[in-house]
């Protein structure tokens, strides 16, 4: 067909289809650069931007078909009617947009082409690749071509283009905690996307270590989805500014984010608001070379607060203590500030050394045998996790997935995806696939804890109540407390949402009975106790009962059994629950 181009033109005429094809052919044999023909037959708009750039080429037999198919289609006369008439759809926009970044590409290949024939004598031609195009930040960098090559040997394949581009179509924003956004956000998006059809994502690093896009083509348009992950309080000032659409934080938000956020995104403390992704342990951590295994929070309050500057104060080999921290825009740093200096009434030393990352941080006391530092508990890496008490005479309790899961350790803490009242569909479905089944066993698989429930074999226990120790000898205790709302008799909203996770265990395991057990704090008369414990555990047997999961028992052991340390209200608070068994 190209033959007949060039000698015959003038004997008859060819159709726009054979011009196109020859023109396909003769790029691909020379250029080696893929052309969709039926593309090009089908859509005007890339037809007009492929035949400018091939232009660019300088080659005069593609101009003289270049020429033919102008003609034949008509396109300069139709390009002004078509502006005129209708906008161009995302589509068109991606695809003009190629059109310049192979310009450019283009352009500077020829230019070294050129070049290294001036260096060298010509060799036989071999199939060219163009340089792959790398978009510098997530939105607003320019596009540079990399010296490195392509995966593909065009931009455009098969109608579609190589991934990544200047300017995708941003779908949401994620901005937050680097707690969640260091691995389990990409993990969570990726899954998500994959679930509506996405096979491949490139991820692009943005001008910071913690800020990322993950580009992917879905229905023939480039999107993508913008991860910054600076800590948990740029959540909610993203969210008021208009900057995110997604808020990631290691810690609930606090009432003065509530009052300045609520006229512009609902109220962020409402189930349908916040939801918890995940639990995680605040590990606190040291090097794998220390002997210490366990401390009290007064101890870590007064090692963090800079009275205790040396390990042999503490009873330990002597050594100055060094200290790491996470920086001041963490919901780590938040976490620890609240559970453990400000419980004591302390605060910070100025010799702490801050960190942005988790991983940096965990690396550092790794490398330092007298370093401790506190970490999510998926960032534990090389070092040691201590177990950790709330004051004398309370057992230490290391933070494992159980006991992080049932919140009885002591530094235990949610996490969390916030999202305003009027978010878009599709941030909905991804924040209601994060809390799901799915979403939940890629919280395990990134190391931190799902909310997907496990059974646990409890032991009998010296001084617990008889029935209590029954239990333990012919049920199983399961990973998960009910709490409430402070100053009501409401579920909180893990409490709500793990409702639901309850009775979809209960009807996958049929064969098993539900006990419910309540429990309260020792504040007040061990009667009243004991009758509060019992109304907050009949309050969940309402719960599922009107679900129509039956419930084999309800016991009410008030102040027994503690799981925290009564003399604080974090303490408090832990101990007012419902655990849930199976018969």
């Amino acid at each position: 067909m190209f033959n007949s181009f060039k000698g015959n033109k003038a004997e008859s005429k060819p159709s726009l289809e054979e011009q196109i094809g020859s023109l396909a052919g003769h790029v691909k044999q020379k250029f080696d650069i893929t052309v969709s023909v039926s593309q090009m037959l089908d859509d005007a708009s890339y037809r007009l931007t492929v035949l400018h750039e091939l232009r660019t080429l300088g080659d005069a037999q593609i101009n003289e078909l270049l020429d033919s198919i102008t003609q034949l289609s008509s396109i300069d006369s139709n390009q002004g009617k078509a502006a005129a008439d209708t906008q161009p759809s995302r589509h068109q926009n991606v695809i003009i947009l190629l059109g310049a970044a192979l310009t450019i590409v283009t352009l500077s290949f020829l230019y070294m082409f050129a070049m290294s024939d001036s260096a060298s004598p010509r060799q036989d031609v071999q199939p060219q690749v163009l340089p792959k195009v790398v978009a510098q930040s997530a939105a607003s960098q320019p596009v540079q071509a990399t010296a490195q090559p392509a995966q593909t040997d065009s931009l455009l394949e098969n109608g579609l283009p190589v991934l990544p581009v200047a300017n995708p179509d941003m779908v949401f924003r994620l901005h937050g905690s680097n707690t969640i956004g260091e691995k389990l956000a990409p993990a969570l998006i990726e899954a998500f996307f994959e679930q509506r059809g996405v096979k491949e994502f490139e991820w692009v690093q943005g001008e910071s270590d913690v800020e990322r896009t993950v580009q992917f083509i879905e229905k023939g348009s480039v999107k993508a989805v913008e991860l910054h992950a600076h800590g948990s309080g740029t959540a909610f000032k993203d969210m008021l500014s208009g900057s995110a659409d997604i808020g990631m934080a290691s810690r609930p938000v606090k009432v003065k984010e509530l009052t300045q956020t609520k006229a512009a995104l609902g109220d962020l403390s409402r189930v349908g608001n916040e939801h918890i992704i995940g639990l995680d342990g605040l590990a606190v951590i040291v090097n794998q070379n220390s002997p210490i295994k366990a401390m009290s929070i007064d101890t870590l309050a007064k090692i963090y607060s800079g009275e205790v500057t040396n390990w042999g104060q503490i009873g330990q080999a002597e050594g100055e203590i060094k200290l790491f921290a996470r920086d001041a825009n963490s919901g780590t740093w938040d976490t620890f500030n609240k559970l453990v200096l400000k419980k004591t009434g302390k605060k910070l030393s100025s010799t702490a050394s801050r960190f942005e990352s988790s991983s940096q941080l965990s690396e550092q006391v790794s490398q330092n045998e007298f370093a401790i530092g506190f970490i999510g508990l998926n960032y534990i890496g090389h070092n040691k996790a201590l177990a950790i008490t709330e004051g004398r005479g309370a057992t230490p309790i290391f933070p494992t997935k159980f006991t992080v899961s049932t919140e009885d350790y002591a530094l235990s803490r949610r996490l969390y995806l916030y999202t305003p009242t009027a978010a878009s569909a599709l941030v909905k479905d991804f924040a209601q696939f994060a809390i799901g089944r799915e979403g939940q066993e890629l919280v395990d698989e990134v190391g931190l804890i799902s909310q997907n429930i496990r059974l646990q074999q409890v032991y009998a226990s010296e001084g617990a109540p008889r029935s209590y120790n029954n239990y333990t000898r012919q049920g199983q205790r399961l990973s998960l407390n009910f709490r409430f709302n402070h100053g009501n008799g409401d579920l909180d909203n893990k409490g709500q949402r793990d409702l639901l996770r309850l009775i979809e265990f209960v009807e996958k395991n049929p064969g098993r009975r539900v006990v419910l057990m309540g429990f309260s704090d020792s504040s007040g008369a061990q009667t009243s106790n004991r009758q509060l414990s019992y109304r907050r555990a009949k309050a969940v047997e309402k719960e599922l009962v009107s679900r129509g999961i039956p419930v084999m028992a309800v016991e009410a052991y008030g102040e027994l059994l503690p799981v925290a340390n009564n003399n604080t209200e974090a303490g408090r608070e832990r101990n007012r629950r419902v655990e849930v068994w199976v018969i």
